[in-house]
C-alpha cells in the first residue's frame, strides 16, 4: 500500500490492465443494518442517540425489515421440528401397534 499526503491510497488495476493509485475511499465505519433499512424507507434513523421523534409506524417498518426474515426462518424450523415429531409419535405409535397384534407362540 501507498501512503500519499493527503491520507491513504491503495493500488488497484484498471480496465486497461494498468496499475493506478487511487485515493481509499472506504467509509470509517459500515452503516448498521436499521440504518440501511431506515435510508431505504426514506425515515430518520439515528445509530446513536435519540430516536424519539419517530412513529411507532416508523419504528416498526424498520423492525419489521430486519425482524422479518429472521421470524419467517424461527417458524419453517419449528414446523420442520413439529412435523418430524409428529411422524416419529405415528410411527413409535405403528410399530406398538404391530407389535401387540403379532402372535405369540
Amino acid at each position: 500500500m501507498v501512503q500519499s499526503q493527503r491520507g491513504r491510497t491503495v493500488k488497484t488495476i484498471g480496465s486497461d490492465g494498468q496499475i493506478r493509485v487511487v485515493p481509499f475511499t472506504a467509509p470509517e465505519e459500515a452503516p448498521s443494518a436499521a440504518q440501511l433499512v431506515a435510508e431505504k424507507l426514506h425515515v430518520s434513523y439515528a445509530a446513536e442517540g435519540d430516536n424519539g421523534e419517530m412513529t411507532s409506524k416508523q419504528a416498526g417498518e424498520i423492525g419489521g425489515h430486519l425482524g422479518g426474515p429472521m421470524v419467517a426462518k424461527l417458524v419453517a424450523l419449528a414446523r420442520t421440528e413439529m412435523a418430524k415429531s409428529h411422524v416419529d409419535e405415528l410411527l413409535e405409535r405403528k410399530r406398538k401397534s404391530d407389535s401387540s397384534e403379532s402372535p405369540m407362540s
